[in-house]
């Protein structure tokens, strides 16, 4: 068994952070923070708001 923890979470499902007020030149900096393990990180436009979607990897 091992002790070491994995240095970035890893999440069972997708999840959404609202960037729409979020510069245009931060958004790839948000990427990389919600990027988890190889999931796939999409822009998402819901009801006029732009959502940075993080879906886990299979």
């Amino acid at each position: 068994m091992s002790a070491i923890t994995p240095d970035r979470p890893q999440y069972a499902t997708p999840t959404r952070r609202d960037v729409t007020d979020c510069r245009t030149d931060r958004i790839a900096d948000r990427v990389r923070v919600n990027r988890v393990r190889g999931s796939e990180v999409a822009l998402e436009r819901r009801g006029g708001r732009t959502f940075l979607v993080t879906r886990p990897s299979e």
